[in-house]
């Protein structure tokens, strides 16, 4: 048993650093509260952390990475012999030629090097990609469930499906953003009692923004924001724009989604006549986001799956009303009429009844929509109530 658990050292592994908005948040949290970060994964940029935050990127070059891999293997070898020549074996039976070697290789000698108190994998299909690291490490092993990784990739990947049955079992601990994604790792042997649901949070300060959103006659400006996927529902979004506009509703729609747009939704874009009303941006930095979120007077949701999504929180905090689909956890963050407004999944009807029913509202009845949000996000989605509920995770994990 670990004595002093802000000493522990916390490996937060999703592959790449930086990560993705959620995972960079966590970071930040968690170095702020005594605890050493370890980073591990390819450098995909510069990145500034506090003192408590230590990377060991993998390079990305060629050359690079097999000057890197002679480096860490001799720091190990000396180091311990017999977990060298243990990992030289496990690296060698799943490369199949020179270039994997030294991929596999120059991913696991720096976790080696560096071993963690806790290994925190941010992906649960890490678990099925790399395996070794229960062979390899000593250490506890936490997996965090999100979203598409336990909602529906084991539904259609059998291989995953029995990855996951048979390392579940063995994980000391799981974090889940959501009750929901919770019950769903249930089913591939996660034992319910080694599941915690610690809640994504927000920055503090878009707690302090105060946008007034109020739709002027039937004009209104609305706003979706995601990865290009089919989980997250844009189809479902432009029948719901058509019948809007078959229906005379003045209004715009922006989506900003990262990555080049699928022929169906150009298809639909046509078909509907909508390439004047919906406009679709190629992605933007979380700065940029908040800042054209505040200028729109609702942000939609059309999702067909989702942990909770982080835009949804920041929407709430930042005063942006929201429309959000009853998909996975959304409805432990988003009460109908109350905080926000909650249609069910893959109905664009739906969608546009309740969009009309926001632009009908009265001010004052959004206005305490907007106020109930941000006491909403005070009460279950701030930065200390994440900060705690982690420090609770781990001092238990490593009181194991």
């Amino acid at each position: 048993m670990l004595i002093m658990a802000e000493k522990l050292k916390i490996a937060i592994y999703s592959g790449n650093i930086p990560s993705t908005t959620f995972i960079e948040n966590l970071i930040e949290v968690l170095s702020g509260d005594g605890f050493i970060i370890y980073l591990f994964g390819k450098k995909k940029k510069e990145m500034r952390y506090n003192a408590n935050v230590k990377s060991f990127p993998t390079p990305v070059s060629e050359a690079e990475l097999v000057y890197f891999v002679i480096k860490e293997s001799l720091v190990l070898f000396f180091r311990s012999a017999q977990l060298f020549k243990k990992c030289m074996q496990e690296v060698l039976k799943k490369s199949r030629n020179i270039k994997k070697f030294f991929r596999n290789a120059g991913f696991i000698l720096p976790i080696l090097n560096h071993q963690p108190d806790i290994f925190h994998i941010q992906w649960a299909k890490t678990v099925e990609q790399n395996p070794e690291l229960f062979n390899l490490l000593k250490c506890k092993f936490a997996v965090s469930l999100r979203g598409a990784h336990i909602n529906y990739s084991p539904l259609t990947d059998r291989s995953l499906e029995s990855a996951y049955k048979k390392y579940f079992p063995e994980i000391d601990a799981f974090h889940a953003v959501s009750e929901a994604i919770s019950a769903e790792a249930v089913k591939y042997g996660a034992d319910k009692k080694r599941i915690s649901v610690i809640h994504s949070s927000v920055k503090d300060e878009l707690l302090i923004m105060n946008p007034e959103p109020h739709v002027k006659g039937n004009e209104i400006e609305l706003i979706s924001v995601g990865r290009h996927h089919w989980k997250k529902g844009y189809h479902y979004a432009l029948d719901a724009m058509k019948i809007l506009k078959d229906e005379g509703v003045r209004f715009r729609y922006t989506i900003v989604a990262q990555g080049e747009i699928p022929e169906e939704l150009l298809f639909m874009l046509d078909d509907y006549k909508l390439e004047n009303e919906v406009e679709i941006i190629n992605g933007m930095s979380n700065e940029e986001l908040i800042k054209l979120l505040q200028t729109k007077h609702l942000l939609l949701l059309p999702s067909v799956e989702e942990g909770i999504a982080n835009v949804v929180l920041e929407a709430m905090a930042a005063g942006i009303p929201v429309l959000s689909t009853n998909c996975g956890g959304m409805k432990e963050a988003v009460n109908d009429r109350f905080n926000g407004y909650i249609v069910p999944v893959r109905s664009a009807k739906s969608i546009a009844e309740k969009i009309n029913e926001f632009i009908l509202e009265e001010n004052e009845v959004k206005k305490d929509i907007i106020r109930n949000a941000k006491l909403t996000i005070r009460k279950e989605f701030t930065r200390e109530k994440q900060k705690t509920g982690f420090r609770n995770f781990y001092d238990n994990v490593s009181a194991k």
